[in-house]
């Protein structure tokens, strides 16, 4: 087992897979970065709104099944007719969430029927291609998955560089625009991974529907909770402070995303690789996990240390002069966390990849639960730039509690080794 996790193809592999992810989540980070000057402030902090609230409501259609098909396709568990079976039942959870979500906002009365409807399909679109992403990283086709990510990728940014030279940047259409990217994406994965005679006919064999839906629901629980972690702040800071006062800290977030992208990078390229490790034993976790550390220290925290020296004159050269004092300030408080997020992805996917999730989701809970109480008093006494503090601390409050688990699972071999499945 040691030996098929170190062939060389393996770093081959893990590059491009990140490359692929690079290419996706960077373009939408590239992209709010661009309409931080675009739009007037009020409207961007509703976009920033819409894209956390889309992105935890990906959360909550995807029922999990995207972690355990990447953890079970890189251990050759999950059959071909399986893994469609699979991507059909989040298709029916995507669509439900969709429609429970256009009936509230509608029948509340506070969002107009474009914005609903733009809002639904973006969340829509971007559900369904989270499904294929995963499958394609599980099964490690990476140039497939990257030449479908550079699809969306030109889709999206062609858009918003049209909606920019027609001066037509308004909300609505930055959301159609989002909306018809994903499904570009999502078209992309399916013609260029997916769709084959051969695997859209074999829907038999594998586990039964009870038993996916019972190995799927951590792993729905814990996606859940580490997006609305991740996203809490906007929503917070828009629910206390209004549209407006969100505008400078959703500005300085972005840069944060990009460390998110990064993160989503590392989890994308070693995910295959812990989940086969896991079946090795904890001395080869623990080796993994220790060398991707080190080395993503390097990098990470002499960034985050000049983010938080200069988070005045980069957010002026990124986002302008209005927000340079505000979202500078911002910037400067999310450098912590700026440089944690991405330790904080290298350390999320050894758990993930494990059999054992009870902990997991236990420390996923307790970190929710503390970035809730940071948040929501922090950002009343100190507006945006309490929210930003609050993500910080809240951060490295996480990174700890993974880092402890991980050194007392499979340093310390407290844990037990879970079975391998057959």
């Amino acid at each position: 087992m040691e030996h098929s996790i170190r062939q060389p193809s393996r770093s081959r592999i893990a590059l491009t897979l990140g490359l692929g992810q690079a290419l996706g989540r960077g373009s939408l980070a590239l992209v709010m970065l661009l309409l931080v000057r675009a739009l007037p402030a009020a409207d961007y902090g509703q976009l920033a709104l819409t894209v956390a609230l889309v992105a935890i409501l990906v959360a909550i259609a995807d029922g999990g099944f995207s972690r355990l098909i990447v953890r079970d396709l890189a251990r050759g568990v999950i059959e071909g007719g399986e893994i469609w079976r699979v991507l059909g039942v989040r298709a029916g959870s995507v669509l439900a969430v969709s429609m429970l979500v256009a009936v509230v906002g509608l029948t509340s009365g506070r969002a107009t029927l474009a914005y609903v409807g733009l809002s639904c399909a973006f969340l829509i679109g971007e559900a369904l291609s989270f499904g294929f992403e995963s499958a394609a990283v599980g099964v490690e086709r990476p140039w497939r998955f990257v030449m479908a990510q550079a699809t969306g990728a030109l889709a999206l940014l062609g858009g918003i560089a049209t909606l920019t030279v027609l001066d037509a940047t308004t909300l609505e259409a930055v959301l159609a625009t989002l909306a018809g990217a994903s499904f570009v994406r999502t078209l992309a994965h399916a013609v260029i991974w997916g769709v084959r005679r051969r695997a859209l006919t074999a829907w038999r064999g594998g586990r039964p529907a009870a038993e996916l839906l019972r190995a799927a629901l951590p792993f729905l629980a814990l996606s859940v909770m580490s997006t609305m972690q991740y996203r809490l702040g906007v929503v917070v800071c828009y629910a206390i402070e209004g549209s407006a006062e969100t505008a400078p800290y959703a500005a300085a977030v972005r840069v944060l995303d990009v460390a998110g992208v990064l993160g989503a990078i590392a989890f994308s390229a070693v995910a295959p690789v812990f989940s086969r490790a896991h079946q090795a034993g904890d001395e080869e976790v623990w080796r993994l996990w220790s060398r991707y550390i080190r080395r993503m220290a390097l990098i990470a925290l002499p960034v985050g240390a000049g983010l938080a020296i200069a988070g005045q004159p980069i957010a002026g050269l990124l986002f302008g002069a209005r927000y340079e004092e505000s979202a500078g300030t911002d910037l400067s408080l999310l450098a912590p966390a700026a440089a944690l997020i991405v330790l904080l992805s290298v350390s999320s996917v050894v758990l993930y990849m494990d059999d054992r999730s009870g902990g997991l989701l236990r420390l996923t809970a307790l970190n929710l639960v503390v970035n809730l109480a940071l948040t929501i008093p922090l950002t009343v006494l100190g507006g945006h730039h309490g929210t930003a503090a609050a993500v910080s601390i809240g951060e490295l409050v996480s990174f700890c509690g993974f880092a402890f688990v991980i050194v007392r699972r499979h340093r310390l071999g407290t844990g037990s080794q879970a079975p391998a499945r057959s």
